[in-house]
């Protein structure tokens, strides 16, 4: 388990070979049980890392033929649709049983596609990918742990077989009876795990409130509905099958697993539901057939299991979260047993409702790099009534709904009723929010340090695992006396991992200037809220000094209502103010400068150039080879430390006379990973080599920070070669 659970921090995969060679110690360390089960985990986790990332696999980047059958509700509009296929066939030949068969493509201007049906696709395929910043989200990591080994896009396709599955149906079904209700959208996500049509100000409302796992089917879920079952069946089976004996009781006990196996199977069966089936299940047989199991034997049991049918898991934030929340009820009822009576059980209630809420906040804080202190108080409220109202009324009504459609419309609306209290909740915490931000928001690396250093010093001291030792906890506090004077030399440059787009951050001391903002698109998904705001809290801003806009492309200017919605604006530049003359800010000279008469588009970008005396930074948009040109002729192209390659690398910019004038020693590309324009083109990386520049391409590195101190040379960090450097984020 421990070797599974090391795939979160492993540098890299280990040769083929080698693995080969380790097998036979499988037979010689028979006898040495403990080091026999770390080498079989780590076989097994590399086994399943190859079949998602090798590049000799079926399912890899390139241009493929294959026959394949939608296996998830599709996502998007008439425009653009996104679904996961499984792969039957690619280029004429059975994908193997040991690779990876699933892959996840999008569609533009496709036919509307139903779950299970059956294509022969044109796609052109890509490695699972994503940006990579700090306080972000890791997408690449997330994709391999649900073991998709490609995504892409499809050219063309052919249906073969029009098979509509059971659960495409069913969510048709249950969508045209709930489509009118006010509350329909939670409705279809706690009945079939159906969450397309949840808005983007609904999830910022749960996600505000703490209370967006409500709304993904999980072990909470499927618990509550063995805990129905067990709890109605012990009731009516004396009544039913009278037996001293007790027969019958068996049958309780598959019944209630049977409903947990059907309740997934309605969400999809994802592999999130997958797992959380499988340890509610095995934790129904063990407390069937040994009821004196310890709970620990329960979770170890629980968790060897779901590792090894998916031994990268531990890669999944829902993995910790899960066995989280299971760990911390245990502590919890061991640190305070219950007592006897209804007042001792609704005071247990409040106290395992409360440390549990103060637990998860803790895990969300360390997987998600996300916290909202709101969820102590909101799950306090809406967590019973979810237990014994609103789940059993939702899927008592629409599974009558989706029964008998006749009668089933009166019971919905009972279920719409009794979802009240979710959004008026959630949107009152949303508001408080608004009105006090630190309730909730990113998590800042050293907030997460501080919170895990007095968690463990509180920990040592309860349980005191070393007798005669009473200053553990002391030590480990003394770390948080040094960050008062934690300060950071210098200056720095960190430019955003937003992939084919440009965002800019010159941090001094604290203070904060913004240069573009990456896109948005209108599908909600917005690059300055994926990274570049979660980048920020993370260095702890919280407000900007400067927002730079260098001119009105979607992939510059995209994001700029999103900052302007989370962050105050001192003063703004580029399209959104002048573009011209220099000023002072915190000691770094800004050099304003826009081609005179500017034409539109990219040669109108208002550049930058940002000097501390020693060094400096040219940020020049989108500029092309007629405004570089401009640039000599204005005397405006200085030598430079380092360069942000203008319009991301491509052949119409860079031209060699302006590389020459400003001579960097850096060159940082803004280019997305594997774009289809092949930005930097080779010829701009050539050019950048004959001036001696080293290069750095956010797309291949991640996040890029120059951080230049007062003396010595600049230091350049790459997001994924040095922060974290893990065999996932390989890219």
């Amino acid at each position: 388990m421990t070797a599974l659970l090391s795939a979160t921090v492993w540098p890299g995969l280990l040769p083929v070979p080698l693995l080969l060679i380790s097998i036979p110690a499988v037979v010689l360390l028979r006898r040495y049980p403990i080091l026999l089960g770390g080498i079989l985990g780590l076989l097994l986790f590399h086994g399943q890392a190859y079949r998602l990332t090798h590049p000799d696999r079926p399912l890899s980047p390139g241009t493929a033929t294959v026959v394949a059958t939608v296996a998830s509700l599709p996502v998007g509009d008439e425009i653009y649709q996104r679904s996961r296929w499984q792969v039957e066939a690619i280029n004429g030949e059975k994908v193997s049983l040991f690779w990876s068969d699933l892959i996840q493509l999008g569609w533009y201007d496709g036919p509307g596609l139903k779950l299970g049906q059956r294509y022969q696709l044109s796609v052109k395929l890509r490695a699972p990918a994503g940006v990579l910043n700090q306080g972000g989200d890791n997408r690449r990591r997330r994709l391999l742990a649900e073991g998709i080994s490609a995504t892409g896009h499809i050219q063309s396709g052919t249906l073969l077989i029009d098979h509509h599955h059971w659960r495409g149906l069913l969510a048709e079904r249950l969508a045209l009876q709930s489509r009118d209700l006010p509350r329909g959208d939670l409705l279809r996500a706690l009945v079939l795990g159906d969450r397309r049509g949840i808005d983007s100000a609904r999830w910022d409302a749960l996600r505000a409130s703490g209370l967006i796992h409500l709304v993904a089917i999980s072990g909470l879920h499927l618990s509550i509905v063995a805990l129905w079952v067990l709890a109605l069946g012990q009731r009516a089976l004396p009544r039913l099958w009278p037996s001293d004996s007790g027969a019958g009781r068996g049958g309780l006990w598959l019944l209630a697993a049977a409903l947990v196996v059907g309740y997934a199977a309605l969400a999809g069966y994802g592999l999130p539901t997958r797992r959380a089936a499988l340890m509610v299940i095995l934790t129904l047989a063990l407390l069937w057939r040994a009821r004196e199991a310890r709970p620990w034997e329960l979770v170890l049991r629980a968790g060897a299991l779901v590792l090894l049918l998916n031994p990268l898991a531990g890669l999944s934030a829902g993995f910790w979260l899960s066995f989280g929340a299971v760990v911390a009820l245990m502590l919890l009822n061991w640190w305070r047993p219950p007592g006897q009576g209804w007042k001792a059980s609704l005071g247990q209630l409040i106290y395992l409702q409360l440390g549990l809420a103060v637990a998860m906040t803790l895990i969300q804080g360390v997987t998600l790099n996300l916290y909202t202190l709101q969820g102590i108080w909101t799950n306090l409220v809406i967590l019973p009534l979810f237990t014994f109202l609103i789940l059993p009324l939702c899927l008592l009504g629409g599974l009558v709904a989706l029964a008998c459609p006749a009668i089933g419309g009166p019971l919905l609306k009972v279920a719409d009723w009794v979802l009240q209290p979710i959004p008026l909740v959630s949107e009152l915490a949303l508001t408080l929010q608004q009105g006090f931000p630190w309730l909730g928001g990113g998590t800042p690396t050293w907030l997460l340090v501080t919170v895990v250093l007095v968690t463990a010093s509180l920990l040592l001291l309860v349980l005191r695992p070393w007798r005669g030792w009473h200053w553990q906890a002391a030590l480990l506090t003394f770390p948080l006396m040094l960050w008062p004077w934690r300060t950071e030399p210098g200056w720095q440059l960190h430019l955003v991992d937003v992939g084919q787009g440009l965002a800019a951050v010159v941090e001094r001391q604290g203070h904060f200037l913004l240069y573009d903002t990456g896109a948005a698109f209108p599908s909600g998904y917005s690059y300055a809220d994926r990274a570049v705001l979660p980048m920020l809290r993370e260095r702890g801003a919280d407000g900007l000094d400067y927002l730079v806009v260098s001119h009105g492309d979607n992939d510059h200017a995209g994001g700029v209502d999103a900052v302007f919605a989370a962050l105050p604006v001192k003063a703004q530049r580029g399209v959104l103010g002048h573009c011209e003359g220099q000023e002072r800010w915190r000691g770094l000279t800004l050099s304003w400068w826009q081609q005179s008469n500017p034409a539109s588009g990219n040669d109108g970008s208002c550049t930058l150039r940002i000097d501390d005396g020693t060094h400096s930074v040219l940020l020049p948009g989108d500029i092309e080879a007629p405004a570089e040109q401009a640039m000599l002729q204005a005397g405006q192209a200085l030598p430079v430390t380092v360069l942000v390659s203008p319009h991301h690398g491509s052949a119409t910019s860079s031209s060699l006379p302006w590389l020459n004038a400003l001579s960097p020693s850096w060159v940082l590309v803004p280019a997305g990973w594997g774009n289809r324009w092949g930005f930097p083109t080779p010829e701009v990386r050539t050019r950048y080599r004959q001036i001696g520049s080293e290069i750095r391409v956010v797309g291949e590195e991640g996040q890029l920070t120059v951080t230049f101190p007062p003396d010595g040379q600049p230091q350049v960090i790459s997001q994924r070669r040095h922060r974290t450097p893990w065999w996932y984020n390989h890219q």
